[in-house]
């Protein structure tokens, strides 16, 4: 199992569903978590168009230039699907007093909503509703945000000492003080971080290479963290069209400037150093920008440049980020460290590209892989999706951290089970999930969305691969549940016209025989059982489920059952098969074993020996086989033996 390790500390409420809350209850529930009172976060949408279309709750994060963003939780009004509103108020800029550069910075923001639904890729933060506009605000919707990494490092910064020492697991002391309200708190696991950059560094490439643009903002208050736990880059406010001849060359840019407000240009403290020295830049200005990131995140939040937004702090420190580079190293995981290096070399022709930047080892890990997949498994056929389900997902789920398993893996279980073509392999990983989750998730998190699956219309496969996995579900399903959900299923099966949904059945019968009452034994399933086998009597596979599935019932029914339709059916069977042959034999040294059972010494004498006795010398029973039949022939005997001459004893007794 690859090691875990936390890093950075939040603990994370689970994704639970355990109540489907409707949309008018969802709003109101909303409603009464954001402040209250005449100047309430509300009243900034009240303007606003965006309030038309989205029920908005409390403000939970912040991002962009110097966070001008606020980020609230919300659900949309028309099918109640959770996203997050981006708020700009106007007012923040109007201490710049100049009414143009408000308008500057307003413009800004616009521009880079319209940036982002321009360039759409899983890696880039998803709008789900354009920019609205106010007198007072500017507002879109995007996909539901967590945090900004920046809100997620400043608590890791507040409470990592100022970088000294390892990275921070934020247990042994609390923050003491954040750098802004919405620090957040978060438990990021090895893989999380490793995943998380490679998204970046995606999100990267394609704007390099399919865009043609610079990002020139690569910071943390422009990487967002999705409520699945997954990164995303944002930030388009200062994207530059690159050289279109060769990214690689330089382009013209403008530096970092005290006379410019600071909301109205990127982050000084990740700026490459051409852009600042030269005023030039070019895809290798972002790989700067990227690795500067990647220390940030391992130096427990703390940039390696703080220049305080002085352009003169920026020159002094960047002569020192060499040595600064090798202060963190040792932190940083060893497959990433050249990189690392390599990143923030002063020499852009010493940095890698994003396309190569992906190749590295450090991102070689199937566990990442299978996470990458199930990012973009919407874009994949129902054949891809169904060999990834059924064997690459099943085959890594273990060596996943198990947080990941609700927050990140389940999410896309849980829509793929609506789609009737790759439920049988959806199956799969989720019945893997059920086994190794706890009661308290099973019901929480997997129960409220999986119960529906019984009712719905299922492929052949994926109904056969629900009852023979009928057991691993019961044993963590409420006994109501089960009874109202999951046995209709199972008596239902056995109506089915199909052979291999039959055959399950009695399969599903077998392993759950303690779940089924006796009044379901003996009214539903032995009828039915008898029906399947007289309609399949030639078929080796389902004879010998229905055998077990007597061998498991056979003490919940009935005397007058066992006698009038069970012994019957085993008379009726054909003896050649030795895995037959046992399993009838098994039956009646259970039937040997009480009187209750019915099999009186004139049924073994007359019926059942001489079916047996043929069956001593065919060539098929290997010798463990052999002696179960003969043991059972002589307890037979030994019954006929003890009762004949108990009987002729006392017929003696009674002569005159």
């Amino acid at each position: 199992l690859p090691h875990v390790t936390p890093v950075l500390t939040r603990t994370i409420p689970l994704p639970t569903s355990k109540v489907v809350m409707p949309a008018t209850a969802m709003f109101s529930n909303l409603k009464s978590r954001v402040g209250g009172g005449g100047a309430g976060p509300q009243n900034i949408f009240d303007h606003n168009p965006i309030a038309q279309h989205f029920e908005i709750g409390k403000q939970t994060a912040s991002a962009g230039p110097e966070l001008v963003w606020r980020i609230h939780d919300a659900y949309r009004k028309s099918d109640g699907k959770e996203a997050s509103v981006f708020v700009f108020e106007k007012k923040c800029a109007e201490k710049l007093h100049k009414p143009k550069r408000k308008e500057t910075v307003t413009e800004l923001l616009r521009a880079s909503v319209r940036q982002l639904e321009r360039f759409r890729h899983p890696k880039i933060l998803q709008v789900v509703h354009s920019v609205e506009e106010s007198a007072d605000t500017l507002a879109f919707a995007s996909e539901r945000v967590l945090a900004s990494l920046a809100n997620i490092l400043a608590y890791a910064d507040s409470c990592g000492g100022g970088g000294h020492g390892g990275p921070s697991t934020g247990a042994s002391h609390m923050p003491t003080a954040p750098r802004h309200p919405y620090a957040r708190e978060y438990h990021f696991l090895d893989i999380e971080l490793k995943y998380g950059i490679l998204q970046i560094t995606e999100a990267l490439s394609f704007l390099h290479y399919t865009g043609h643009v610079l990002h020139r903002n690569v910071c943390p208050s422009s990487i967002l963290v999705t409520k699945k736990g997954t990164w995303k880059l944002g930030g388009l406010e200062f994207t530059e069209r690159m050289n279109e001849i060769d990214g690689l060359d330089p382009v013209s840019c403008q530096p970092w400037s005290s006379r410019v407000p600071k909301m109205a240009q990127p982050d000084l403290d990740f700026i490459a150093p051409e852009v600042q020295t030269m005023s030039q830049c070019s895809i290798k200005s972002d790989m700067f920008s990227l690795g500067m990131v990647i220390s940030t995140i391992f130096n427990t939040g703390r940039p390696l440049i703080m220049a305080n937004h002085s352009s003169s702090q920026y020159v002094k420190q960047l002569e020192l980020l060499e040595d600064q580079v090798n202060n963190v190293l040792t932190r940083i995981p060893i497959p990433l460290q050249e990189a690392v290096v390599r990143l923030l070399s002063k020499d852009p022709k010493q940095r890698p590209t994003a396309q190569l930047l992906t190749l590295i080892k450090y991102f070689s890990d199937q566990t990442v892989q299978a996470l990458q997949f199930l990012d973009v498994i919407n874009m994949k056929d129902p054949t891809q999706k169904n060999h990834f389900y059924r064997n690459t997902l099943k085959d890594v789920l273990p060596y996943i951290p198990r947080k990941l398993w609700f927050q990140h893996v389940w999410p896309c279980l849980q829509q793929e089970m609506k789609t009737q073509e790759v439920l049988a392999a959806v199956l799969q990983p989720i019945l893997y999930l059920i086994q190794e989750c706890s009661l308290e998730e099973y019901e929480d998190i997997i129960l409220p969305s999986f119960r529906n699956v019984f009712s719905i219309p299922k492929t052949i496969q994926a109904t056969v691969t629900l009852l023979e996995n009928l057991h691993h579900i019961l044993e963590k399903t409420p006994r109501n549940e089960i009874r109202s959900e999951v046995l209709p299923m199972l008596y239902n099966s056995f109506e089915s016209t199909t052979i291999q949904v039959q055959s399950a059945a009695l399969v599903a019968v077998t392993n759950v025989s303690e779940y089924l009452d006796e009044t379901a034994i003996r009214k539903m399933v032995l009828p039915k059982m008898k029906t399947v086998y007289e309609k399949n009597s030639n078929d080796l596979k389902l004879v010998l489920n229905v055998l077990a599935c007597i061998e498991k019932t056979l003490d919940r029914l009935e005397r007058s059952q066992i006698i009038d339709e069970v012994l019957p059916l085993l008379w009726e069977v054909r003896l050649q098969d030795a895995d037959v042959i046992v399993r009838v034999v098994n039956i009646y040294r259970v039937m040997l074993s009480d009187k209750k059972y019915g099999l009186s010494v004139n049924v073994m004498a007359t019926r059942v020996m001489p079916s047996l006795l043929p069956q001593t010398v065919n060539p098929s029973l290997n010798l463990e086989q052999f002696t179960i039949l003969l043991e059972v022939l002589q307890e037979m005997l030994d019954h006929i033996d003890r009762n004949q001459r108990n009987k002729l004893k006392l017929d003696n007794m009674s002569l005159p």
